[in-house]
């Protein structure tokens, strides 16, 4: 105990070794960007998360534009907390992409997700942008050619900038080997780019050149979802092309991300301005049911073969079994009418390409683990080394998983514990490793069942009818 003041009689001091509590954060918060351009610019201005708890607090809202409409299809569902952002509609597709790619140093766009703690909001767990992810652009940069290598290049200092008339957003990386551009790596296609395209490599080397194709590329939406997913350790569900189940495929194709998750066909839903029944993105009915899942039965729980509610049909049919089984293979989650016994949505796959990780509720199981466990961690930062404080830190995080387990949350067999590659040397420096193990439960897509003929069933029947002849209990 620290020394203290002069003192006559007794005092209690509380300690600061004390177990350290583990916390799930909230996982069922819907992240929403869109446009609406009557909206009330007081309560909802461009650019800036706001919570929506209830239906009534999106009043003021307008029905222009998409935001409604996708509250609309959200509160059908579940009530959950909506963190809304309203972007400005753009006179042409490509200007309102870019409205909603925004910026990262402004958190404009859907950057302004990651805003929303700050702002004293829920982090927002499933993201959606629906009506602005559906196409692909055609005249993005699929790829880029090393043509000359050059000299003297270095990682840190190398730069490389595309120009063409019209287009935007796109974004390279060179890979440098021993002074020499050997690649090229597109990290963003932007869209847009048409007549001749310039690749421009700057940077300490000299004589390195490269050219420029264009092609299909990942929606700018989509593509600019995948990094704000990632920092906020969530899942963003996306609509397809919604034209055929070949078009949904190619759109799919082109994304390698666990953090994406890919809806088609859109819902049918009756507008009551216009008395028809009208095709609106599914996205919002997907993320609001795995909110509703998250809810009721926990993250760990994927938002598929459930029902749907506050919709009238779907936008083109998919037949369970061939057509489904071809969408779902490809990665493509879709909605399906089993035996007449109503629409329910059927898919439960991420787009990334590792098979650990291509099950939504996996991924997000392993999110939202990782970040109770970041965040209890943050209260043992800056205390000492002492045998309370690396036992309350192991403990904490074993207690935390053996709940986890009880919920059903994780596999048995989790653990944390104290690896053996700390050393002195590290830990004089404060440093201090731990080992963390824990499976999330994969969901059961594949029940397969082996049916057999029995035919020694009549001989149990004949043995059964001459016990009861015998007995006299069979009727004559």
């Amino acid at each position: 105990m620290a020394s203290v003041s002069f003192h006559h009689g007794t005092r209690v001091f509380q300690s600061a070794e004390t177990p350290v509590l583990v916390r799930t954060a909230q996982t069922a918060v819907i992240g929403l960007i869109g446009t609406a351009e009557d909206a009330d610019v007081t309560k909802f201005p461009l650019n800036k998360p706001v919570m929506i708890l209830r239906p009534q607090d999106a009043e003021g809202l307008g029905s222009d534009g998409t935001l409604a409409d996708a509250i609309d299809s959200i509160f059908d569902q579940v009530g959950c907390p909506i963190v809304m952002v309203r972007v400005e509609e753009g006179a042409t597709v490509p200007e309102t992409w870019a409205k909603l790619v925004g910026s990262q140093v402004a958190f404009t766009g859907v950057h302004a997700f990651r805003r929303a703690v700050s702002d004293g909001l829920y982090k927002p767990k499933l993201l959606i942008a629906p009506g602005f992810t559906q196409a692909s652009p055609a005249d993005g940069i699929a790829s880029i050619a090393v043509t000359v290598g050059g000299t003297g290049y270095v990682d840190a200092t190398t730069v490389v900038t595309i120009a063409g008339a019209g287009g935007s957003g796109a974004e390279a990386k060179a890979v440098v080997e021993a002074g020499i551009i050997t690649s090229i790596l597109v990290t963003k296609p932007g869209y847009g780019y048409t007549g001749t395209i310039t690749v421009t490599i700057t940077g300490a080397g000299s004589g390195a050149t490269a050219t420029a194709t264009k092609g299909s590329t990942i929606n700018p939406v989509v593509a600019e979802l995948m990094g704000v997913a990632e920092s906020l350790k969530a899942v963003a569900f996306v609509d397809g092309p919604d034209t055929t189940d070949q078009a949904a495929v190619q759109y799919r194709g082109l994304i390698n991300s666990g953090r994406i998750f890919v809806c088609d066909p859109k819902v049918l839903k009756f507008d009551t301005e216009q008395a028809l029944n009208v095709p609106q993105p599914s996205s919002p009915v997907w993320a609001a049911r795995q909110a509703k899942m998250d809810l009721e039965q926990g993250f760990w729980w994927a938002g598929s073969n459930v029902d749907v509610a506050g919709i009238v049909g779907i936008n083109r049919p998919i037949e369970y079994g061939s057509q489904s089984n071809y969408l779902n293979e490809n990665r493509v989650n879709t909605i399906v009418n089993i035996n007449n016994s109503g629409f329910r949505l059927w898919g439960v796959w991420t787009c990334d390409s590792d098979p650990l990780w291509q099950f939504v509720s996996v991924r997000r199981t392993a999110d939202a683990i990782n970040e109770a466990l970041e965040a209890a961690y943050l209260e043992f930062v800056d205390k000492p080394f002492g045998k309370a404080n690396l036992k309350f830190l192991v403990e904490a995080g074993r207690a935390y998983l053996r709940t986890m387990e009880l919920e059903g949350a994780i596999l048995p067999g989790s653990d944390v514990w104290l690896l053996d590659s700390n050393t002195n040397e590290e830990l004089t420096q404060g440093i201090i490793k731990l080992g963390v193990k824990f499976e999330p439960p994969a969901p059961m897509v594949d029940i397969r069942i082996t049916s057999h003929r029995h035919i020694a069933a009549y001989e149990l029947l004949l043995n059964q009818v001459a016990r009861e002849i015998s007995s006299g209990s069979l009727a004559a």
